[in-house]
């Protein structure tokens, strides 16, 4: 009873503790409280061939707050833009550098990119091996900071708190590394690029880590397939350009050097799914402009919208989640709590889909169509359980403590 007991104060305590997260002062992970940032250049992280066969080393850029004192600070991930045939990890030197100015670890990001001629222009069907070929390069990225985190973690990450993001085609790529997953239904054309790739994960280095995000930053990129966002997936910011050219703000082709290559489905789509889903997100338009990423074309319009970003992460990390809606409209019942194993969720006879997430805000259990979950795989904790009512659309959560 007496070890029961500690353990119980334990998980609540360190669950109180998580929404004070180290560093969250109001300023530190909003504003520029480092004026110097230190960059440790090309470390490899991975390698593969690029369509055409190409061999690829990868590499990324990690930037840190000079005079930072913190033994572990979250990370914001990011790849570059270019339509997947240009761009390199120096192209987001600016905002990688506004980041770790307020107390972030910047991560700059090589992937693979489409190494066959432009005339004719690479097919649909092209490109969606190459989209594949650059989600397994940033899930690689990930598993690889966890590992360095694992050992000697020199550059003093939390490796339970990985945010991706990316500009254009790099959102792209973030947007795809946070949400798809094999329970996603796949046309024959994706199956068989995710199969030939060597499955979601790819096969650019060890599978040792997870790959899995806090959440996402998509500067005007977005998903082939909006459907593919399920309840309790990682919350995100958008900002797109309303009439964007290149990648569709709503729903339509994407394109390069002004001809449709790919569907896509862009920003406006992605927060709609998402609030219809309950998915923590916030969406900035730029109205009425036609232009590709206009934002960073004028540096103080680049800051802004870098600092609205950084402060929707801040929110997540400080547990003050700010101008975004909420998960639920009303408590659920769940018992016994605390558990080993089987929690029965209503009053009796409801039927449930069911999201399960840890402390760290990852899903961890989703269930459709149940009166009860089974928490006995889970690791002791506690956990939050949203729930959907299958007969009238009901949401509602709880947080049960497993032990």
């Amino acid at each position: 009873m007496k070890n029961t007991l500690f353990l119980c104060l334990f998980l609540i305590s360190s669950f109180s503790s998580f929404a004070q997260y180290p560093g969250c002062d109001g300023e530190r992970y909003i504003d520029n409280v480092f004026i110097d940032v230190d960059t440790v250049k090309q470390i490899k992280y991975g390698e593969g061939n690029e369509f055409l066969g190409t061999f690829r080393e990868l590499y990324y850029d990690i930037y840190q707050p000079v005079g930072d004192m913190l033994d572990k600070r979250p990370v914001i991930l990011l790849a570059f833009g270019g339509s997947f045939i240009q761009g390199t990890r120096e192209d987001i030197d600016f905002v990688c550098t506004e980041y770790a100015r307020k107390g972030y670890v910047a991560v700059s990001i090589d992937y693979r990119l489409y190494d066959g001629a432009l005339f004719p222009l690479p097919t649909a069907d092209q490109m969606t091996d190459v989209v594949v070929k650059a989600v397994g390069d940033m899930k690689a990225s990930i598993r690889s900071l966890r590992a360095e985190a694992d050992g000697d973690n020199l550059y003093r990450i939390d490796p339970d708190q990985i945010y991706v993001g990316g500009v254009s085609a790099g959102a792209i790529v973030a947007a795809h590394t946070a949400v798809l997953d094999e329970t996603d239904d796949f046309d024959e054309l994706l199956g068989s690029a995710i199969a030939a790739n060597g499955g979601l994960e790819g096969t650019t280095n060890n599978l040792d880590y997870s790959s899995e995000v806090s959440g996402y930053i998509n500067f005007s990129g977005g998903l082939a397939d909006a459907s593919w966002m399920d309840a309790g997936d990682p919350p995100f910011y958008s900002v797109h350009d309303e009439f964007d050219d290149t990648v569709p703000y709503g729903e339509g082709f994407a394109s390069v050097f002004g001809f449709d290559i790919i569907y896509m489905e862009g920003s406006q789509i992605l927060n709609q799914t998402a609030d219809s889903l309950d998915i923590i997100n916030k969406l900035k338009t730029i109205e009425s402009s036609p232009i590709h990423v206009s934002y960073f074309a004028i540096p103080a319009n680049g800051i802004a919208v870098i600092n609205e970003s950084a402060k929707f992460i801040a929110d997540l990390l400080c547990g003050e989640i700010s101008g975004t809606q909420d998960m639920t409209t009303q408590s659920i019942r769940a018992y016994p709590n605390p558990t080993d194993g089987i929690v029965n969720l209503g009053t009796g006879g409801e039927m449930f889909d069911v999201s399960i997430m840890n402390h760290l805000g990852l899903t961890v259990l989703r269930e459709y169509g149940v009166s009860e979950v089974d928490l006995s795989e889970l690791p002791d904790g506690q956990y939050m359980i949203y729930a959907i009512d299958t007969s009238d659309g009901l949401r509602s959560s709880t947080t049960v403590v497993r032990l």
